[in-house]
């Protein structure tokens, strides 16, 4: 077992993307039991009540067998990783000195929301889906929170970078957005000013004429009137 107190080295949680644990630039391989375990507590802000977290990965075992079967695998886990998981008689918590890749980017993305221009902005742009191969249903809730606070950092981001005449930066924030939210109308009206404020009139109309189709095919829906009348607007005044 890791000793209980190295706290010399980098421990790291990926759940985006792909799940890998890290200790310092080493991989951890994890079994799947454990590797279920780390993520549930992990979307839950690094701390669930046991019966909560037995019920959650055993949704159709009894509760007697839920409960047997995560404590074989809290015991398999800790022979991993010590005291990174930390063990009381109703709770389960990661410890603090793990970094955890999705609470960066919700952080990052409830500062921009917020107002704020932090650093490291790129990673919103970057990052991968939560889990994308589970679809287990607290992995699925937890990825759609995840994709909207997203999609909603990414669109504040593309317009402050907009205002900030750095269309570059604001076109791929944008571009981001709309395509993890392709129906998305506020997220294609800041793309679009994006591109027109990089005097991109071409890719402003395309990027219209094709969020204008998608409506109308996939949702039967016809696009708002003033983006109809700012096409032709553009048209004519070329």
């Amino acid at each position: 077992m890791p000793d209980k107190c190295d706290s010399q080295t980098d421990w790291h949680l990926r759940v985006l993307g792909r799940f890998a644990l890290y200790r310092g630039t080493t991989e951890i391989a994890v079994g799947a039991g454990g590797r279920r375990l780390l993520a549930y507590v992990a979307v839950n802000d690094g701390s669930v009540d046991r019966a909560g977290a037995a019920s959650a990965l055993w949704p159709t075992a009894p509760a007697p067998r839920a409960g047997g079967n995560l404590r074989g695998v809290v015991h398999r886990t800790r022979r991993l990783i010590g005291d990174r998981l930390l063990v009381g008689r109703s709770n389960l918590a990661l410890h603090p000195d793990i970094t955890v890749d999705l609470w960066t980017c919700t952080a990052l993305a409830e500062t921009i929301i917020n107002g704020a221009a932090p650093a490291g902005d790129h990673l919103l742009i970057t990052a991968g889906d939560l889990l994308p191969d589970q679809q287990e249903d607290w992995i699925i809730m937890a990825r759609e929170r995840f994709l909207l606070l997203r999609v909603r950092a990414l669109e504040h981001l593309c317009r402050r970078r907009t205002r900030e005449r750095r269309p570059a930066e604001a076109v791929a924030a944008g571009t981001a957005a709309a395509r993890l939210d392709p129906f998305r109308e506020s997220t294609h009206r800041a793309l679009m000013a994006a591109h027109l404020c990089d005097g991109d009139i071409a890719s402003a109309l395309r990027l219209y004429r094709c969020f204008r189709t998608r409506m109308s095919e996939e949702l039967h829906l016809r696009a708002p009137s003033d983006l109809e009348a700012w096409e032709h607007s553009v048209i004519t005044t070329r």
